[in-house]
């Protein structure tokens, strides 16, 4: 299987966050030595999913040392699991559950949420007034980064971005992640 990089700051789709997601399969994708700190938290697509995803958020980078970093990672984490909620297949408990994993490697901290959806995350074009649609925006303001994969060998990813290899072995989806400054408190 392939997946497609696409969107702002796909290029730099750091392998040591993308690739934990596939790691046993991943091949030509350099993981550094030593192995970054990672946490892993499944949710299996409940209305609380959000709020156990920034929970496990808090107390993870709480315990990385970087309590500085908890309430914008927590305020990414919650769109981007809502996102998955919201866009992923219409029943979520036939699929694979979302997984989000916060990864701890030298001067970043990443997160990434994995569905199984393969619709592209784009921030909304709607008015200051909309009630909805500014979820990516602040996920790109409060960020160093973010982007996309898509996992599988369907769908183009979206074009001009630049695409790399990553092996799935879960049939599909996407990845979306960002990153944060690792900045100690």
């Amino acid at each position: 299987m392939t997946a497609d990089l696409a969107g702002p700051g796909a290029a730099a789709a750091p392998p040591w966050l993308t690739s934990m997601f596939e790691r046993d399969d991943v091949v030509d994708l350099p993981v550094p030595s030593p192995a970054p700190l990672s946490a892993t938290c499944t949710l299996q697509g409940r209305v609380t999913s959000a709020a156990v995803a920034r929970d496990f958020t808090a107390t993870t980078l709480d315990q990385w040392g970087f309590p500085c970093l908890i309430d914008d990672a927590q305020l990414v984490v919650s769109e981007l699991v809502t996102n998955a909620l919201r866009h992923a297949r219409a029943d979520i408990s036939a699929g694979p559950p979302i997984q989000l994993r916060l990864v701890n490697h030298r001067f970043h901290v990443g997160c990434a949420v994995r569905d199984s959806s393969e619709r592209i995350p784009a921030p909304a074009t709607g008015g200051d007034l909309s009630e909805t649609g500014r979820g990516l925006h602040l996920v790109e303001a409060l960020t160093t980064t973010w982007g996309w994969i898509l996992i599988g060998g369907s769908g183009n990813g979206g074009g001009d971005f630049g695409n790399g290899e990553i092996s799935g072995n879960g049939g599909g989806g996407k990845v979306v992640w960002a990153l944060f400054e690792a900045r100690a408190s």
